[in-house]
């Protein structure tokens, strides 16, 4: 039985929670990643029309 993960994180180059550190963990462990960044799941267009500050 393969195991399989869903990691939802950010894909930043500084950090110690981001896709970047992530998978090559995963990936020793051999564990299958399938990958989900957080960024498509962001509604914020960044119009300040839409979101008034």
């Amino acid at each position: 039985m393969s195991k399989n993960v869903l990691a939802v994180h950010d894909i930043s180059c500084i950090g110690r929670c981001s896709l970047t550190v992530a998978l090559p963990i995963l990936s020793y462990f051999g564990v299958e990643t399938r990958l989900l960044p957080t960024a498509l799941l962001s509604t914020h267009t960044g119009d300040s029309r839409i979101f008034p500050i």
